[in-house]
């Protein structure tokens, strides 16, 4: 009898230990998708901040509206942001003439290899609407609508894009991504000019 309590505590320890790893990475893979989730709701509500900004007025600060609101999740420092955070040449200041309004090649994923430790990155461009249809120029990025209508007879469109860039914590996620680091989760936004 005691020979055969042995066996069944040593077939459950194997189970165990063969089922664990499995767990482990369900477990992690879990977790990544909560936080993916969590991120793309932060990176919506810090695009459809900056478009909201952005139509209200020509001459407002797109770039800290957007920067601002996912305050809790991604911080408003260069560290963050690159070039477009606050200070940076790409920050969207209005008071700074040199200063243009976002990432000008709208945020590709080389934009966050040659920044180290660059989280987010956004980018502004306009675009028009005729016939109920949104047509956005290839490129266009760092350009705001101009004051009122721009004379052709369509009505100018804001496009603000927020990417972020997601390291995932498992290993096996890891191995699904593009370039074998992170997922690029982006958003776009758009808002007819008001102003």
């Amino acid at each position: 009898m005691r020979i055969r309590k042995s066996r069944t505590h040593g077939q459950a320890l194997t189970e165990l230990a063969l089922i664990l790893p499995v767990l482990a990475l369900l477990m992690l893979g879990a977790v990544d998708l909560g936080r993916a989730f969590y991120l793309s709701i932060e990176i919506s509500g810090a695009a459809r901040s900056g478009m909201r900004q952005g139509v209200i007025n020509g001459n407002t600060d797109i770039g800290n509206s957007t920067r601002s609101e996912p305050n809790s999740a991604i911080a408003n420092n260069i560290a963050s942001w690159g070039d477009a955070g606050p200070g940076g040449v790409n920050d969207c200041d209005p008071s700074q003439a040199t200063h243009k309004c976002g990432d000008p090649l709208g945020c590709p994923p080389d934009v966050f290899t040659s920044t180290p430790g660059r989280q987010v990155c956004f980018a502004v461009r306009t675009c028009s609407l005729t016939n109920g249809s949104i047509a956005c120029p290839v490129g266009g990025w760092q350009t705001r609508p101009a004051q009122g209508s721009d004379g052709g007879g369509t009505t100018q469109v804001l496009d603000v894009r927020v990417v972020y860039k997601f390291v995932p914590a498992t290993p096996i996620i890891t191995a699904f991504t593009r370039d074998g680091k992170a997922f690029y989760l982006t958003v776009d936004e758009y808002g007819l000019e008001l102003y």
